[in-house]
Protein backbone atom coordinates (compact mmCIF):
# COMPACT_ATOMS: atom_id res chain seq x y z
CA UNK A 1 0.00 0.00 0.00
CA UNK A 2 3.16 2.04 0.63
CA UNK A 3 3.73 1.87 -3.12
CA UNK A 4 1.50 3.03 -4.18
CA UNK A 5 2.02 7.32 -4.40
CA UNK A 6 5.18 6.47 -5.34
CA UNK A 7 4.64 4.66 -8.44
CA UNK A 8 1.82 7.12 -9.28
CA UNK A 9 4.05 9.73 -9.56
CA UNK A 10 6.80 8.11 -11.02
CA UNK A 11 3.81 7.55 -13.85
CA UNK A 12 2.74 11.03 -13.95
CA UNK A 13 6.74 12.03 -14.74
CA UNK A 14 6.56 9.33 -17.10
CA UNK A 15 3.50 10.71 -19.34
CA UNK A 16 4.66 14.60 -18.55
CA UNK A 17 8.16 13.24 -20.18
CA UNK A 18 6.51 11.66 -23.08
CA UNK A 19 4.41 14.61 -23.64
CA UNK A 20 7.74 16.55 -23.99
CA UNK A 21 8.84 14.16 -26.48
CA UNK A 22 5.76 13.85 -28.34
CA UNK A 23 6.02 17.71 -28.59
CA UNK A 24 9.40 17.65 -29.67
CA UNK A 25 8.82 15.10 -32.18
CA UNK A 26 6.18 16.87 -33.50
CA UNK A 27 8.52 19.73 -34.04
CA UNK A 28 11.03 17.67 -35.50
CA UNK A 29 8.24 16.23 -37.95
CA UNK A 30 7.04 19.73 -39.05
CA UNK A 31 10.49 21.18 -39.97
CA UNK A 32 10.89 17.60 -42.09
CA UNK A 33 7.52 18.18 -43.64
CA UNK A 34 8.69 21.14 -44.90
CA UNK A 35 12.15 20.41 -46.40
CA UNK A 36 10.76 17.22 -48.39
CA UNK A 37 7.73 19.22 -49.50
CA UNK A 38 9.62 22.14 -50.45
CA UNK A 39 12.11 19.95 -51.90
CA UNK A 40 9.49 17.84 -53.88
CA UNK A 41 7.03 20.50 -54.82
CA UNK A 42 10.41 23.18 -55.85
CA UNK A 43 12.06 20.83 -57.96
CA UNK A 44 9.34 19.45 -59.73
CA UNK A 45 8.14 22.77 -61.20
CA UNK A 46 11.83 23.52 -61.51
CA UNK A 47 13.14 20.91 -63.62
CA UNK A 48 9.66 21.19 -65.43
CA UNK A 49 10.73 24.99 -66.60
CA UNK A 50 14.10 23.79 -67.53
CA UNK A 51 12.39 20.74 -69.45
CA UNK A 52 10.33 23.05 -71.63
CA UNK A 53 13.85 25.53 -72.16
CA UNK A 54 15.96 23.19 -73.50
CA UNK A 55 12.67 19.98 -74.90
CA UNK A 56 12.47 22.17 -78.46
CA UNK A 57 16.12 21.13 -79.11
CA UNK A 58 15.69 17.49 -78.14
CA UNK A 59 12.35 16.85 -80.52
CA UNK A 60 10.07 17.71 -78.14
CA UNK A 61 7.45 20.66 -78.90
CA UNK A 62 3.10 21.31 -79.15
CA UNK A 63 0.95 24.13 -77.11
CA UNK A 64 1.72 21.94 -73.72
CA UNK A 65 5.07 22.78 -73.41
CA UNK A 66 3.29 27.06 -73.74
CA UNK A 67 0.99 25.59 -70.43
CA UNK A 68 3.81 23.53 -68.86
CA UNK A 69 6.46 26.76 -68.72
CA UNK A 70 3.43 29.13 -66.85
CA UNK A 71 2.36 26.48 -64.31
CA UNK A 72 6.30 26.06 -63.56
CA UNK A 73 6.88 29.80 -63.16
CA UNK A 74 3.32 29.75 -60.92
CA UNK A 75 4.28 26.95 -59.09
CA UNK A 76 8.28 28.45 -58.43
CA UNK A 77 6.59 31.99 -56.76
CA UNK A 78 5.46 30.09 -53.92
CA UNK A 79 7.59 27.04 -53.78
CA UNK A 80 11.17 28.79 -55.12
CA UNK A 81 11.77 29.41 -51.10
CA UNK A 82 10.80 25.74 -50.21
CA UNK A 83 13.45 24.64 -52.83
CA UNK A 84 15.97 26.44 -51.04
CA UNK A 85 14.92 25.42 -48.11
CA UNK A 86 15.82 21.97 -48.50
CA UNK A 87 18.90 22.46 -50.55
CA UNK A 88 20.37 23.97 -46.77
CA UNK A 89 19.26 20.80 -45.15
CA UNK A 90 20.99 17.96 -47.75
CA UNK A 91 20.15 14.98 -45.32
CA UNK A 92 16.39 14.88 -45.77
CA UNK A 93 16.41 17.97 -48.73
CA UNK A 94 18.83 15.66 -51.35
CA UNK A 95 16.71 12.89 -51.49
CA UNK A 96 13.11 15.00 -51.71
CA UNK A 97 14.76 17.03 -54.88
CA UNK A 98 15.70 13.96 -56.15
CA UNK A 99 12.47 12.70 -56.20
CA UNK A 100 10.68 16.32 -57.58
CA UNK A 101 13.64 16.44 -60.47
CA UNK A 102 12.17 12.83 -61.58
CA UNK A 103 7.69 13.96 -60.92
CA UNK A 104 8.74 16.80 -62.82
CA UNK A 105 10.77 15.19 -65.60
CA UNK A 106 7.99 12.48 -66.11
CA UNK A 107 5.03 15.10 -66.28
CA UNK A 108 6.85 16.76 -68.90
CA UNK A 109 7.45 13.72 -70.81
CA UNK A 110 3.76 12.48 -70.30
CA UNK A 111 2.17 15.86 -71.18
CA UNK A 112 4.73 17.36 -74.47
CA UNK A 113 3.81 16.42 -77.35
CA UNK A 114 6.47 15.10 -80.28
CA UNK A 115 8.28 18.06 -82.10
CA UNK A 116 10.77 18.82 -85.59
CA UNK A 117 13.45 20.57 -85.35
CA UNK A 118 15.93 22.42 -88.54
CA UNK A 119 18.50 19.65 -88.48
CA UNK A 120 20.26 21.80 -91.02
CA UNK A 121 19.73 24.96 -93.43
CA UNK A 122 20.86 25.90 -96.82
CA UNK A 123 22.19 29.50 -97.33
CA UNK A 124 19.63 32.28 -98.50
CA UNK A 125 19.68 32.60 -102.08
CA UNK A 126 21.53 35.37 -104.06
CA UNK A 127 20.67 37.45 -105.92
CA UNK A 128 17.63 38.23 -104.24
CA UNK A 129 15.37 38.00 -107.38
CA UNK A 130 16.27 34.68 -107.56
CA UNK A 131 13.55 32.00 -107.21
CA UNK A 132 13.85 28.13 -107.86
CA UNK A 133 11.77 26.11 -110.76
CA UNK A 134 11.24 22.88 -109.07
CA UNK A 135 12.90 19.98 -107.36
CA UNK A 136 13.71 16.16 -107.40
CA UNK A 137 14.01 13.88 -104.52
CA UNK A 138 16.76 10.99 -105.48
CA UNK A 139 18.30 8.94 -102.95
CA UNK A 140 19.75 10.77 -100.94
CA UNK A 141 19.83 13.91 -102.20
CA UNK A 142 17.53 16.53 -103.14
CA UNK A 143 18.19 18.41 -105.96
CA UNK A 144 16.73 22.12 -106.08
CA UNK A 145 16.23 23.47 -109.54
CA UNK A 146 16.52 27.41 -110.37
CA UNK A 147 17.36 29.09 -113.43
CA UNK A 148 20.66 29.48 -113.39
CA UNK A 149 21.76 26.44 -111.52
CA UNK A 150 20.98 22.86 -109.86
CA UNK A 151 21.92 22.32 -106.25
CA UNK A 152 22.01 19.04 -104.81
CA UNK A 153 21.92 18.78 -101.01
CA UNK A 154 22.62 15.55 -99.13
CA UNK A 155 19.11 15.16 -97.16
CA UNK A 156 20.56 13.86 -93.72
CA UNK A 157 23.30 16.51 -93.69
CA UNK A 158 22.71 19.26 -95.70
CA UNK A 159 25.99 19.56 -97.74
CA UNK A 160 26.32 19.95 -101.29
CA UNK A 161 26.90 17.11 -103.29
CA UNK A 162 27.46 18.71 -106.81
CA UNK A 163 25.77 21.97 -108.92
CA UNK A 164 25.06 22.05 -112.13
CA UNK A 165 24.94 25.19 -114.27
CA UNK A 166 23.48 25.65 -117.62
CA UNK A 167 26.31 26.01 -120.72
CA UNK A 168 26.94 29.18 -121.86
CA UNK A 169 23.69 31.54 -120.95
CA UNK A 170 21.18 28.83 -120.87
CA UNK A 171 18.65 29.27 -117.84
CA UNK A 172 16.50 25.87 -117.40
CA UNK A 173 12.89 26.76 -118.64
CA UNK A 174 11.12 23.02 -118.46
CA UNK A 175 11.91 19.47 -116.31
CA UNK A 176 10.16 16.21 -115.85
CA UNK A 177 8.11 16.19 -112.73
CA UNK A 178 9.22 12.56 -112.40
CA UNK A 179 12.54 10.79 -112.48
CA UNK A 180 13.78 7.37 -113.56
CA UNK A 181 17.16 5.13 -113.42
CA UNK A 182 18.59 7.91 -111.36
CA UNK A 183 18.26 10.66 -114.08
CA UNK A 184 16.26 14.10 -114.15
CA UNK A 185 15.07 16.00 -117.15
CA UNK A 186 15.78 19.65 -118.03
CA UNK A 187 15.37 21.77 -120.95
CA UNK A 188 17.49 25.02 -121.12
CA UNK A 189 18.13 27.79 -123.99
CA UNK A 190 19.14 31.65 -124.26
CA UNK A 191 17.07 34.24 -123.15
CA UNK A 192 14.27 34.62 -125.28
CA UNK A 193 15.06 31.60 -127.23
CA UNK A 194 12.93 28.17 -127.39
CA UNK A 195 13.26 25.53 -124.69
CA UNK A 196 15.11 23.76 -127.34
CA UNK A 197 17.91 21.40 -125.82
CA UNK A 198 16.54 19.19 -123.23
CA UNK A 199 19.98 17.36 -120.93
CA UNK A 200 19.34 14.22 -118.76
CA UNK A 201 21.14 15.07 -115.91
CA UNK A 202 22.66 11.94 -113.50
CA UNK A 203 21.11 12.76 -110.25
CA UNK A 204 24.27 11.01 -108.43
CA UNK A 205 26.59 12.65 -109.58
CA UNK A 206 25.17 16.27 -111.20
CA UNK A 207 26.79 15.03 -114.62
CA UNK A 208 25.37 15.49 -117.88
CA UNK A 209 24.36 11.75 -119.15
CA UNK A 210 23.44 13.42 -123.15
CA UNK A 211 21.65 16.12 -124.51
CA UNK A 212 19.70 15.87 -127.04
CA UNK A 213 17.53 19.02 -129.25
CA UNK A 214 13.82 19.37 -129.69
CA UNK A 215 11.71 21.41 -132.29
CA UNK A 216 10.45 23.32 -129.49
CA UNK A 217 7.38 26.43 -130.08
CA UNK A 218 9.08 30.07 -128.91
CA UNK A 219 9.55 31.43 -125.34
CA UNK A 220 9.36 35.12 -123.77
CA UNK A 221 12.33 35.59 -121.87
CA UNK A 222 13.84 33.33 -119.54
CA UNK A 223 10.15 31.91 -118.52
CA UNK A 224 9.81 28.14 -117.43
CA UNK A 225 7.20 26.19 -118.26
CA UNK A 226 5.42 22.86 -116.84
CA UNK A 227 5.06 19.40 -118.35
CA UNK A 228 7.06 19.64 -121.48
CA UNK A 229 9.38 17.03 -120.58
CA UNK A 230 8.29 13.62 -118.54
CA UNK A 231 9.87 10.10 -117.53
CA UNK A 232 7.78 7.40 -118.56
CA UNK A 233 9.36 3.76 -117.88
CA UNK A 234 12.38 3.66 -119.70
CA UNK A 235 11.76 6.46 -122.08
CA UNK A 236 12.11 10.35 -122.12
CA UNK A 237 9.13 12.02 -123.61
CA UNK A 238 9.68 15.29 -124.94
CA UNK A 239 6.62 17.78 -126.39
CA UNK A 240 7.36 19.53 -129.50
CA UNK A 241 5.81 22.01 -131.70
CA UNK A 242 3.77 19.15 -133.47
CA UNK A 243 3.64 16.38 -131.72
CA UNK A 244 6.11 14.38 -128.83
CA UNK A 245 9.33 12.82 -129.74
CA UNK A 246 10.38 9.66 -127.23
CA UNK A 247 14.27 8.79 -126.99
CA UNK A 248 15.54 6.23 -124.44
CA UNK A 249 16.13 7.31 -121.35
CA UNK A 250 19.50 6.02 -120.77
CA UNK A 251 21.19 7.44 -123.88
CA UNK A 252 19.29 9.77 -125.83
CA UNK A 253 19.08 7.06 -128.67
CA UNK A 254 15.62 8.13 -130.79
CA UNK A 255 12.68 5.92 -129.96
CA UNK A 256 9.12 7.25 -131.82
CA UNK A 257 7.66 9.92 -132.41
CA UNK A 258 3.67 10.83 -131.99
CA UNK A 259 1.68 13.74 -133.65
CA UNK A 260 -0.98 15.91 -132.66
CA UNK A 261 -4.22 15.64 -134.84
CA UNK A 262 -4.67 17.99 -137.54
CA UNK A 263 -5.63 21.24 -136.17
CA UNK A 264 -4.47 20.72 -132.74
CA UNK A 265 -1.30 21.70 -130.72
CA UNK A 266 0.76 20.04 -128.22
CA UNK A 267 -0.17 21.63 -124.80
CA UNK A 268 0.84 18.65 -122.32
CA UNK A 269 2.31 15.84 -121.33
CA UNK A 270 2.79 13.64 -118.13
CA UNK A 271 4.93 10.18 -117.72
CA UNK A 272 4.33 6.89 -115.59
CA UNK A 273 5.93 3.71 -115.15
CA UNK A 274 4.00 2.08 -117.72
CA UNK A 275 1.96 5.26 -119.63
CA UNK A 276 2.41 8.35 -121.01
CA UNK A 277 -0.41 10.92 -121.01
CA UNK A 278 -0.72 13.49 -123.65
CA UNK A 279 -3.67 16.74 -123.96
CA UNK A 280 -3.68 18.26 -127.00
CA UNK A 281 -5.31 22.03 -127.61
CA UNK A 282 -7.93 21.85 -130.68
CA UNK A 283 -9.31 25.27 -131.19
CA UNK A 284 -12.83 25.17 -130.50
CA UNK A 285 -12.99 21.52 -130.29
CA UNK A 286 -12.79 19.81 -127.00
CA UNK A 287 -8.75 18.81 -126.10
CA UNK A 288 -7.73 15.53 -126.88
CA UNK A 289 -6.33 13.48 -124.29
CA UNK A 290 -4.46 10.52 -124.92
CA UNK A 291 -2.69 7.56 -123.37
CA UNK A 292 -0.08 5.84 -124.88
CA UNK A 293 2.59 2.87 -124.42
CA UNK A 294 5.99 4.15 -123.51
CA UNK A 295 8.23 1.50 -125.65
CA UNK A 296 6.58 2.15 -129.20
CA UNK A 297 4.06 5.46 -128.16
CA UNK A 298 0.99 3.35 -129.43
CA UNK A 299 -2.29 4.73 -128.47
CA UNK A 300 -4.52 2.96 -125.83
CA UNK A 301 -6.74 5.69 -125.25
CA UNK A 302 -8.67 8.44 -127.01
CA UNK A 303 -10.68 10.77 -124.65
CA UNK A 304 -12.58 14.18 -125.82
CA UNK A 305 -12.60 16.14 -122.37
CA UNK A 306 -15.73 17.72 -121.61
CA UNK A 307 -14.37 21.79 -122.37
CA UNK A 308 -15.98 23.96 -124.65
CA UNK A 309 -14.15 27.45 -125.28
CA UNK A 310 -10.80 26.81 -124.76
CA UNK A 311 -8.52 25.69 -121.10
CA UNK A 312 -7.54 28.28 -118.47
CA UNK A 313 -5.70 25.26 -116.69
CA UNK A 314 -5.14 21.65 -117.05
CA UNK A 315 -3.09 19.01 -115.28
CA UNK A 316 -2.45 15.01 -115.23
CA UNK A 317 -3.12 14.41 -111.69
CA UNK A 318 -2.21 10.79 -112.16
CA UNK A 319 -1.44 8.56 -115.06
CA UNK A 320 -2.17 5.39 -113.24
CA UNK A 321 -5.63 5.64 -112.27
CA UNK A 322 -5.66 7.89 -114.75
CA UNK A 323 -6.59 11.85 -113.50
CA UNK A 324 -7.34 15.02 -114.74
CA UNK A 325 -7.35 18.26 -113.47
CA UNK A 326 -9.51 20.40 -116.14
CA UNK A 327 -10.31 24.20 -115.87
CA UNK A 328 -12.24 25.42 -118.38
CA UNK A 329 -11.94 29.13 -119.74
CA UNK A 330 -16.15 29.44 -119.27
CA UNK A 331 -17.28 30.24 -115.60
CA UNK A 332 -19.65 27.55 -116.54
CA UNK A 333 -17.72 25.30 -117.84
CA UNK A 334 -15.39 22.14 -116.08
CA UNK A 335 -13.94 23.03 -113.41
CA UNK A 336 -13.19 19.27 -112.06
CA UNK A 337 -10.88 16.38 -111.37
CA UNK A 338 -12.16 13.91 -113.74
CA UNK A 339 -11.51 10.47 -114.24
CA UNK A 340 -11.25 7.67 -116.81
CA UNK A 341 -11.53 3.90 -116.74
CA UNK A 342 -8.64 2.11 -119.38
CA UNK A 343 -11.06 2.09 -122.16
CA UNK A 344 -11.19 5.97 -121.82
CA UNK A 345 -15.02 6.30 -120.21
CA UNK A 346 -14.95 8.91 -117.61
CA UNK A 347 -15.50 7.38 -113.71
CA UNK A 348 -15.80 10.35 -111.68
CA UNK A 349 -16.38 14.17 -111.84
CA UNK A 350 -15.19 15.99 -108.47
CA UNK A 351 -15.95 19.47 -108.49
CA UNK A 352 -12.92 22.24 -107.21
CA UNK A 353 -15.47 24.64 -106.15
CA UNK A 354 -18.42 23.29 -104.53
CA UNK A 355 -21.48 24.26 -101.85
CA UNK A 356 -18.86 22.66 -98.92
CA UNK A 357 -15.37 22.84 -99.88
CA UNK A 358 -12.71 24.80 -102.52
CA UNK A 359 -10.36 22.18 -103.75
CA UNK A 360 -6.79 23.35 -103.94
CA UNK A 361 -5.58 20.99 -106.42
CA UNK A 362 -2.56 23.07 -107.10
CA UNK A 363 -0.83 24.11 -103.77
CA UNK A 364 -0.61 27.84 -103.53
CA UNK A 365 -4.19 29.16 -104.66
CA UNK A 366 -7.05 27.86 -107.27
CA UNK A 367 -5.06 28.40 -110.26
CA UNK A 368 -2.25 26.46 -111.39
CA UNK A 369 1.52 26.92 -111.75
CA UNK A 370 1.53 29.98 -108.95
CA UNK A 371 4.62 28.25 -107.72
CA UNK A 372 7.54 26.23 -108.77
CA UNK A 373 7.12 26.98 -112.90
CA UNK A 374 8.94 24.11 -114.13
CA UNK A 375 7.52 21.62 -112.02
CA UNK A 376 4.37 22.68 -109.79
CA UNK A 377 3.42 21.40 -106.32
CA UNK A 378 0.11 19.04 -106.98
CA UNK A 379 -2.09 19.76 -104.08
CA UNK A 380 -4.25 17.23 -104.90
CA UNK A 381 -2.14 13.72 -104.67
CA UNK A 382 -4.16 10.24 -105.68
CA UNK A 383 -3.17 7.24 -103.53
CA UNK A 384 -4.75 3.37 -104.53
CA UNK A 385 -8.30 4.95 -106.37
CA UNK A 386 -8.54 7.96 -104.08
CA UNK A 387 -7.82 11.70 -104.35
CA UNK A 388 -6.62 13.53 -101.24
CA UNK A 389 -6.60 16.80 -101.90
CA UNK A 390 -6.58 20.11 -99.14
CA UNK A 391 -10.63 21.77 -98.69
CA UNK A 392 -10.70 25.33 -98.34
CA UNK A 393 -13.67 27.26 -96.72
CA UNK A 394 -13.64 31.53 -96.63
CA UNK A 395 -13.54 31.57 -93.32
CA UNK A 396 -10.68 28.90 -92.61
CA UNK A 397 -8.15 31.92 -91.41
CA UNK A 398 -9.29 34.59 -89.57
CA UNK A 399 -7.01 38.20 -88.60
CA UNK A 400 -7.90 40.40 -85.72
CA UNK A 401 -7.47 43.56 -86.20
CA UNK A 402 -5.67 46.50 -83.41
CA UNK A 403 -3.00 46.68 -82.29
CA UNK A 404 -1.80 43.36 -81.35
CA UNK A 405 -3.31 41.19 -84.37
CA UNK A 406 -4.19 37.73 -83.64
CA UNK A 407 -4.40 34.86 -86.44
CA UNK A 408 -6.53 31.82 -86.07
CA UNK A 409 -6.78 29.05 -88.74
CA UNK A 410 -7.83 25.90 -89.16
CA UNK A 411 -7.68 22.93 -92.38
CA UNK A 412 -8.39 20.00 -93.30
CA UNK A 413 -7.77 17.25 -96.09
CA UNK A 414 -10.66 15.88 -97.91
CA UNK A 415 -10.54 12.36 -99.94
CA UNK A 416 -12.85 11.67 -103.12
CA UNK A 417 -13.22 8.46 -104.61
CA UNK A 418 -12.05 8.37 -108.11
CA UNK A 419 -14.73 5.40 -109.17
CA UNK A 420 -17.58 7.50 -108.04
CA UNK A 421 -16.47 11.32 -107.05
CA UNK A 422 -18.37 10.49 -103.63
CA UNK A 423 -16.51 11.98 -100.59
CA UNK A 424 -14.93 9.22 -98.43
CA UNK A 425 -13.75 10.91 -95.18
CA UNK A 426 -12.71 14.43 -94.07
CA UNK A 427 -9.45 14.68 -91.34
CA UNK A 428 -8.62 18.14 -89.57
CA UNK A 429 -5.84 19.82 -89.54
CA UNK A 430 -4.49 23.14 -87.44
CA UNK A 431 -3.80 25.18 -90.64
CA UNK A 432 -4.19 25.33 -94.03
CA UNK A 433 -1.88 22.69 -95.76
CA UNK A 434 1.98 24.10 -97.31
CA UNK A 435 3.10 20.68 -98.30
CA UNK A 436 1.73 17.74 -99.74
CA UNK A 437 3.49 13.98 -99.49
CA UNK A 438 2.69 10.72 -100.32
CA UNK A 439 4.76 7.67 -98.23
CA UNK A 440 3.16 4.81 -98.76
CA UNK A 441 -0.45 4.30 -97.50
CA UNK A 442 -0.50 7.37 -95.83
CA UNK A 443 -0.11 11.40 -96.72
CA UNK A 444 2.33 13.58 -94.79
CA UNK A 445 0.69 17.47 -94.44
CA UNK A 446 2.57 20.10 -93.45
CA UNK A 447 1.17 23.41 -91.89
CA UNK A 448 3.02 26.73 -90.69
CA UNK A 449 3.64 24.26 -87.17
CA UNK A 450 2.89 20.87 -87.80
CA UNK A 451 3.12 17.56 -90.03
CA UNK A 452 0.50 15.40 -89.80
CA UNK A 453 0.48 11.87 -90.93
CA UNK A 454 -3.41 10.49 -92.04
CA UNK A 455 -3.75 7.15 -93.26
CA UNK A 456 -5.12 7.54 -96.87
CA UNK A 457 -7.87 4.70 -96.47
CA UNK A 458 -9.96 6.17 -93.52
CA UNK A 459 -8.62 9.44 -92.62
CA UNK A 460 -7.24 9.02 -89.13
CA UNK A 461 -4.34 10.60 -88.06
CA UNK A 462 -1.44 8.76 -86.62
CA UNK A 463 1.11 11.15 -86.00
CA UNK A 464 1.27 15.10 -85.64
CA UNK A 465 4.56 16.45 -84.90
CA UNK A 466 4.91 20.43 -83.75
CA UNK A 467 7.52 22.42 -86.42
CA UNK A 468 9.66 23.90 -83.75
CA UNK A 469 11.95 26.07 -86.09
CA UNK A 470 11.17 27.58 -89.38
CA UNK A 471 7.60 27.60 -90.71
CA UNK A 472 6.51 27.46 -94.25
CA UNK A 473 4.00 30.26 -94.94
CA UNK A 474 3.97 29.50 -99.15
CA UNK A 475 3.88 26.18 -100.50
CA UNK A 476 6.80 24.00 -100.05
CA UNK A 477 8.41 20.74 -102.06
CA UNK A 478 8.06 18.17 -99.05
CA UNK A 479 10.06 15.05 -99.24
CA UNK A 480 11.08 12.34 -96.87
CA UNK A 481 15.05 11.98 -96.12
CA UNK A 482 14.90 9.06 -93.45
CA UNK A 483 13.43 7.84 -90.55
CA UNK A 484 11.73 10.30 -88.54
CA UNK A 485 13.30 13.43 -91.05
CA UNK A 486 11.90 15.37 -93.55
CA UNK A 487 13.36 17.90 -96.11
CA UNK A 488 11.48 21.08 -97.33
CA UNK A 489 12.62 23.43 -100.78
CA UNK A 490 11.24 26.48 -101.00
CA UNK A 491 10.40 28.43 -103.89
CA UNK A 492 11.29 32.22 -102.65
CA UNK A 493 14.70 30.93 -100.44
CA UNK A 494 15.95 34.71 -99.92
CA UNK A 495 14.11 35.90 -97.20
CA UNK A 496 11.81 34.03 -94.68
CA UNK A 497 12.60 30.73 -95.33
CA UNK A 498 16.09 29.04 -96.16
CA UNK A 499 15.61 27.59 -99.75
CA UNK A 500 16.37 24.06 -98.35
CA UNK A 501 16.12 22.26 -94.94
CA UNK A 502 16.25 19.06 -93.25
CA UNK A 503 13.75 18.18 -90.32
CA UNK A 504 14.55 15.81 -87.92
Amino acid sequence: MAEGPVDSAAGAGRARRSVRLARGGFAMDKEAWMVVSGGVLGAMFASMGLAVLIGPSQGYGGESLDFMGIVSILGLMPCGAGLLWALLHPRRGFPAVAVGILFGLAAFVSFAGTGLNDAWEAPLDRPSSIRAVGSWTSGDVVVRVRPDQVVAYRGTTGQVAWRWTPPGEDSVCAMSRGTGHGLGLLGHSPHDRPCAAVTALNLADGKAAWTAAADAPGRVGDTAAPDLLAVAGDEAVLQERTGWRAVHLADGRASWRGDADAGCSPLQVAGGAAEVVTVAQCGDAAPVLRSLAPADGRERTRVALPVTGGLKDVAVVSTEPLAVWVDAQGERGTHAVLSFDGAGRQRASIPVAGDEYDLDVMLGGAHAYDAFAARPLFGGVVVGDQLIVPGEKPDDVRISGGKNPSRIATGRLVAYSLADGGKRWTSGLDDQVTGLLVDGASVWALTRDKLTRVDAATGRKSSELDVNDSKSVHPVDLSVSGPGRFTVVAEDGTRDEPPARGMG
